[in-house]
């Protein structure tokens, strides 16, 4: 049992759901904040405690609720607004006296040129800035965002990106991310001023397609289909402000930014495991591609 009352706003993202798993796992009591608790069955299935609390409330009520609570997960939604919701939420944080906050945030952070960038380093800078103890834990490309290419791999054995195949940069499972975020919020203060960089892999699309072979047993190909065919591809999934985001990650792997290619033991020291590779999470998931 952890000595903290833990809550997390979020959590029916992967991240959110994931780490709501990974507490409950080592029997540490959590509350699952969420929009719609008809939406939070799995989570409540996993053994967390629901309640109806999300970053779009106003700091009054979101404050009434965090007010029961020591310690704060912010999984920084994925939404245009997220900068005024997550400043929102620190703000109620504040007024309800919350002992410590842990944030998701991106590697881009200081990348102010480009749109997640922009949003996470603003968002870094008020936390900072806050007087409230924190951490914050920066994130690459998920290795998850393969069940995006799960049909193309299953049916055409390709998998298609915007970028040179050679190309190396950093990738985190979330499930790795959830390890980590669980580790730092059962001993805060521990990480007190942190930021982590959380990754689990560091290869290339042509690397990854060897290893994709290798698990699946049937040979399997990168293609590059350039920024357009990328773009095309990921409007099927996901708002067009979110997809120029996205693809200015692959422009900063391309120009092999730091921000993409800077390797860290963050998750191996907060947990002391190893992490997930691509081939590891390949061989986790290989029936469904």
């Amino acid at each position: 049992m952890s000595q903290y009352k833990i809550i997390i706003l979020g959590a029916t993202g992967l991240v959110g759901q994931a780490t709501v798993k990974a507490l409950v796992k080592q029997k540490i009591a959590v509350t699952a904040g969420v929009r719609d608790i008809s939406k939070a069955k799995e989570l409540m299935a996993y053994g967390a405690k629901v309640i109806q609390a999300n970053m779009g409330f106003d700091q009054q009520k979101l404050a009434n609720i965090l007010s029961k609570f020591d310690v704060l997960f912010i999984v920084t939604p994925g939404h245009t607004d997220r900068i005024n919701l997550t400043i929102n939420t620190i703000n109620a944080a504040k007024q309800a006296n919350v002992k410590y906050i842990v944030m998701v945030s991106d590697t881009s952070a200081h990348n102010y040129d480009t749109i997640f960038g922009k949003q996470f380093g603003t968002i870094e800078q008020y936390i900072k800035q806050s007087g409230l103890s924190y951490c914050i834990l920066r994130l690459p490309i998920f290795i998850d965002n393969l069940w995006g290419s799960a049909e193309s791999i299953k049916y055409q054995n390709t998998f298609y990106g915007p970028i040179d195949g050679n190309k190396k940069y950093i990738t985190v499972a979330v499930q790795d991310a959830a390890l980590a975020a669980a580790s730092v919020l059962t001993h805060p203060f521990n990480h007190v001023g942190k930021t982590y960089t959380i990754y689990s892999d560091y290869k290339s699309s042509n690397e990854l397609a060897s290893l994709y072979s290798l698990a699946l047993g049937r040979p399997i190909q990168y293609k590059n289909i350039m920024y357009e065919g990328t773009k095309q591809v990921l409007l099927k999934q996901m708002p067009e402000w979110y997809v120029e985001g996205y693809l200015e990650l692959f422009k900063l792997v391309e120009k092999q930014d730091l921000s993409q290619i800077l390797c860290s033991y963050d998750f191996k020291n907060l947990t002391n495991q190893s992490p997930t590779t691509h081939l590891n999470w390949m061989w986790q998931n290989f029936k469904y591609f």
